[in-house]
């Protein structure tokens, strides 16, 4: 009987952390994105999932078709000649926040973040590390992180790529209610 009742008291004194670890989830972040030399290529997804754990996981899933741009047709060039979004649908980034515990969620503040995964775009997935920000006001949670990639890493171009830009920056903030 003692072994069953250390056992229990083991049991709940470990599980405790991994009950108190909150998971966060939002189906409008945001993702933004213009050209790093042609204004010109700007759009827009504001339909974008993302989860958050207070352990540091973190995702984001979006269809490529949500982006928008002020230009109808190069809304249409794009998925169509440059993110064959019938072919490749959706991106992905799955990965941690590498120093999520310097993040106090109970604490209003900002906290800067480290943000290390994979980005899928594509077809094709490469490790990406970026610098961003927690904030956390009134008990809400805010994600926000810039970083550029290249689009010849992933396979997006071609012969028209020489006609529009190579890099592209790109915007991620999400709130979580």
């Amino acid at each position: 009987m003692r072994i069953y009742l250390t056992a229990l008291v083991l049991f709940v004194g470990f599980a405790q952390p991994l009950l108190a670890q909150k998971k966060y989830s939002t189906n409008n972040a945001i993702v933004h994105f213009i050209a790093a030399d042609d204004n010109d290529i700007d759009a827009v997804n504001k339909e974008v999932v993302s989860r958050l754990e207070t352990n540091g996981d973190m995702s984001f899933i979006l269809l490529v078709k949500n982006f928008k741009f002020e230009m109808e047709t190069m809304q249409d060039h794009f998925n169509s000649e440059y993110l064959e979004s019938d072919q490749f649908p959706r991106a992905f980034f799955s990965g941690k926040i590498t120093n999520i515990k310097s993040v106090n969620f109970a604490k209003d503040g900002k906290y800067p973040i480290i943000a290390a995964g994979n980005l899928q775009v594509h077809g094709v997935s490469k490790p990406i590390q970026t610098n961003g920000f927690i904030e956390i006001k009134n008990g809400i949670v805010k994600t926000s992180a810039q970083f550029t990639v290249t689009l010849k890493d992933f396979g997006i171009g071609g012969v028209l790529i020489k006609m529009v830009a190579d890099k592209i920056n790109i915007d991620v903030t999400a709130t979580y209610p």
